[in-house]
């Protein structure tokens, strides 16, 4: 789902050296080092910033609260995190990632020292080259001057989160947790009386309360047509109840949509190829079957334009980390991962409906339900 993030992130941005300890970082950036030494690369640049951190936060737990960071992979085996924020903000950025070296990027000098590192001429790895920013990029090159030249790194990434490690699944239970409670916050405050937007904030203030870092929400003031973010706007009650949210905690994601009083024939359809989908992953049918279909039983009804057609994909440190499941996906679903799905229809006169749920796929085969919407 697409939603709007905070300009500044709110919360404890910390490394937690017990849930995710050194050791899980090692092996992940071993990914990267690995890479270097087959592409004869002299370094890696992973590029994140507050909107999208999933990489960067992979390899270095780093997530940036305001505008940009990047982490810095030489192949001598100097690594060093470099942060858009001022020098004294530093001490507290170093809480945030077992590495030691962290360096405010408004000092570009520390950049330029890095580059010294990498000998003469060369390659230089990057993750994220499509999302660096071009003033950012362009002081790259300027800093490379003409020695270096980029090397899109994304098939790195692609390899190293081929499937989720059990620590991470650990965390994103918690998440669910967060989201499950946040979810059930926001059906309350509904219940309640509350307008669209007061029952949304009741599920953010829900979340806040259990340690979460992030919360975006979506609302539907034309019962279920169409989600959009918080305005400000307290005077609405629809119908009925279809919203969406969020929650990351330690820098995953767990979502759910909500949703009380659709139309029995529209909550019935999107409930039905939901539990297609359920049903589809426990017997470890491929992502291209799963969407075919979970899209028979929605055939009555126009699929639900927000889901953009497809019918979710794997969630962890992005909301979405993967292609989604939709009739032209290649590959199936791995085992001991966690999936967001969602399934929804629309009618012009009645409505939208939209069913989700969150599932880990177990190793032995069969899932775990998370979070659900619209089964019951």
């Amino acid at each position: 789902m697409q939603t709007v993030h905070p300009s500044i992130m709110l919360g404890s941005y910390i490394w937690d050296e017990e849930r995710l300890p050194r050791d899980e970082f090692d092996i992940r950036t071993k990914f990267i080092t690995d890479a270097i030494e087959e592409n004869g690369w002299a370094g890696l640049i992973v590029f994140g910033d507050a909107r999208e951190h999933g990489a960067l936060a992979f390899f270095t737990s780093f997530i940036p609260r305001m505008r940009w960071a990047i982490g810095l992979f030489a192949a001598n085996g100097d690594q060093r995190v470099l942060a858009s924020m001022s020098s004294r903000d530093i001490p507290a950025m170093r809480t945030m990632t077992m590495i030691d070296n962290v360096k405010s990027g408004w000092e570009w000098k520390w950049f330029d020292e890095w580059v010294g590192l990498l000998g003469g001429s060369g390659t230089v790895g990057i993750i994220g080259m499509d999302q660096i920013t071009p003033l950012l990029l362009e002081q790259v090159q300027n800093s490379f001057a003409g020695k270096f030249r980029l090397a899109d790194a994304g098939a790195v990434l692609t390899r190293a989160r081929d499937r989720q490690r059990p620590r991470e699944v650990a965390v994103i239970r918690e998440a669910a947790e967060i989201a499950n409670a946040a979810k059930s916050a926001f059906e309350d405050a509904w219940n309640g009386g509350a307008d669209i937007e007061h029952a949304a904030l009741a599920g953010e203030r829900m979340a806040r309360q259990m340690a979460a870092h992030d919360i975006r929400t979506l609302v539907s003031r034309d019962n279920g047509r169409t989600l959009q973010p918080y305005r400000a706007r307290f005077d609405d009650r629809p119908d009925h109840l279809v919203g969406y949210i969020a929650v990351k905690y330690l820098g995953y994601w767990a979502d759910s949509f909500v949703q009380i009083g659709a139309p029995a024939s529209l909550s019935a359809a999107s409930a039905a190829a939901l539990q297609s989908l359920l049903e589809g992953i426990g017997e470890g049918k491929d992502f291209a079957t799963l969407a075919a279909e979970a899209r028979g039983k929605l055939s009555a009804f126009q699929p639900h334009t927000a889901l953009q057609g497809d019918f979710g994909g794997r969630i962890g440190l992005s909301v979405r980390e993967s292609e989604g499941i939709r009739s032209n996906a290649k590959g199936g679903p791995n085992t001991g991962t966690v999936y967001s799905l969602r399934a929804g229809v629309l009618d012009p006169q009645a409505g939208g409906s939209i069913a989700s749920a969150m599932i880990a796929t177990k190793r032995g085969g069969g899932i775990d339900v998370l979070v659900s919407c619209g089964l019951d």
